[in-house]
């Protein structure tokens, strides 16, 4: 059955996949087993990863019953939303589970005392306020069957701005730390030592000489980190935190933890982590880009499982930590922000709420400065990377993957792709406490960030604009690629970062110093 909503302005449809009934299995008071049976990856055509995924978020399958449909089509006694939904095959071809929460924003003009009473008046249940853009809340609309309905019926009041269903979604790191430190690092310096080409790399040692990133801070967004990891530790601020999952309980949201007590661990993140900042000249492992930065490690999307609006969340505290922590200081949030969650297959919707929240750190972070957001773009072969409309977004720096003979090596491809780095076969930090090689653009993303922060070290009144330019116009144009007038390759983007000219081409934007007059 073919169902509406609206995002980001534009009337879209979805598949509803008929007699399946997504219900909460950890519900007080539900036993899904009651419900129904349990329906099969092969019976719902969901790849068995992304099934995985749901079951570990506590989200079960299955043939509908009375009992099924009536805890769906009802909000329970208090008036909040039942721990089920419905299930949706996306245009993408990507599952969605919708229940009754979504991202509302109503007219600026209203002011803040009087948004909830505009609320109440829609019949939705306030949530949450989200404090990166005017008038926008997460709700859970108890009086209508679900979001996409809620989302229809909003679209033409005229004291709403947008209305969109926050979709519980599949969003796995773009790669995992696969098998098993410093002169295995290829990607640092490139002797061939690997077997590639000596100079493939982005010559980070000559940025050492200069700076190794001390004063900036980086935020990584992941589902979970080792803080632990000894050549990590000493590296992460007092400013990461992770998110909750908020489980069936009726009207939760995941809730932000300030610190790192309780954070979930993750291969990917603590490798992405090791990318950017591992620690060097401790005797441990292998170094990060940044060896001397600070690590704004958040945690978000529990078992890879949420929705757009926990990432914007996590992207609005990492430019600014009192978002989400009340009496936080707002400038102590992170100067780059780098993720590298997103689906490999390219086609990835964009919520306004992430939107708003990618717009708002890209020109209001750091007193207004700006700040650079790189992501990791798709590690599918030879995908359009327009269909990922995260990040092809365009305050994103899109970052694909090269290999030690400075090749591209086969991810997303297209006008979005700004830059590739290192990104296969490269060694890092592992949840294990341990370090491993892998491979994936996932990887190529936080090696680009951890240069921009050498970068800007050296410099630190660029603007977030600034910086991604000098990241653009110091790259090196490798693999023969034919790049156009403008510098950009569809498989290369502007060329593989270089850490040396980054560091040297901020420096020159330094201001001239003044003479003191004799």
């Amino acid at each position: 059955m073919e169902r509406s909503y609206y995002q980001r302005g534009r009337l879209r449809t979805v598949e509803q996949i008929e007699d399946v009934a997504p219900v909460q299995s950890s519900a007080a008071g539900v036993r899904w087993e009651a419900l129904g049976p349990e329906v099969d990856a092969a019976a719902l055509g969901m790849p068995e990863d992304c099934l995985e995924a749901f079951h570990r978020a506590g989200w079960v399958f299955v043939r509908p019953t009375l009992g099924t449909t009536r805890l769906v089509a009802e909000p329970r006694a208090d008036g909040t939303a039942p721990p089920a939904g419905v299930l949706v095959r996306r245009q993408d071809g990507r599952y969605g589970i919708v229940t009754r929460r979504l991202v509302v924003q109503l007219l600026q003009e209203i002011p803040e005392e009087g948004a909830a009473a505009v609320l109440a008046e829609l019949d939705l249940d306030e949530v949450g306020r989200l404090r990166f853009a005017p008038n926008l809340f997460e709700v859970d609309a108890t009086a209508y069957p679900d979001a996409l309905d809620a989302s229809v019926a909003l679209h033409d009041d005229p004291r709403v701005s947008l209305a969109e269903p926050s979709f519980q979604e599949h969003v796995p790191g773009r790669a995992a730390p696969a098998d098993p430190r410093y002169r295995e690092q290829w990607q640092w310096s490139n002797t061939g030592q690997t077997g590639g080409t000596p100079g493939a790399d982005v010559a980070a040692e000559a940025s050492w000489e200069r700076t190794r990133g001390a004063g900036v801070r980086v935020a990584v967004i992941d589902n979970g980190f080792l803080t632990t990891h000894e050549d990590l530790r000493d590296g992460v601020l007092g400013t990461s935190g992770y998110f909750t999952d908020p489980g069936p309980a009726p009207g939760a949201r995941p809730r932000f933890v300030p610190g790192t007590a309780g954070m979930p661990s993750g291969d990917h993140g603590t490798f992405c982590a090791g990318m950017v900042g591992a620690r060097q000249g401790n005797d441990r492992g292998g170094s990060g880009a940044a060896p001397e930065c600070g690590l704004v490690l958040l945690a978000c999307l529990p078992d890879q499982v949420g929705d757009q609006t926990t990432l914007a969340r996590a992207v609005a505290c990492a430019a600014d930590p009192s978002s989400e922590v009340p009496g936080a200081d707002p400038g102590s949030g992170a100067d780059i922000v780098v993720c590298s969650l997103g689906p490999n297959d390219a086609a990835w919707e964009l919520a306004t709420v992430l939107d708003l929240a990618l717009a708002s750190v890209a020109r209001g972070a750091r007193g207004g400065a700006g700040m650079a957001v790189f992501w990791a773009a798709s590690n599918g072969r030879n995908v359009d990377v327009l269909e990922d409309e995260v990040v092809s977004h365009p305050d994103v720096v899109a970052v694909v993957r090269s290999t030690h003979d400075d090749l591209e090596d086969h991810a997303a491809r297209g006008p979005a792709v700004e830059l590739i780095a290192p990104g296969v076969d490269v060694l890092s930090t592992g949840g294990d406490g341990g370090y491993h090689v892998a491979t994936g653009t996932s990887f190529a993303a936080p090696c680009a960030a951890g240069c921009a922060a050498l970068a800007l070290a050296v410099n630190p009144g660029l603007t977030g604009a600034q910086l991604r330019a000098v990241l653009r116009q110091s790259a090196t144009k490798i693999g023969g690629a034919s790049y156009d007038d403008a510098g950009h390759d569809d498989d290369y983007g502007y060329g593989r970062v270089s850490a040396a000219a980054a560091v040297q081409a901020a420096e020159a934007l330094l201001p001239a110093p003044v003479r003191e007059m004799s």
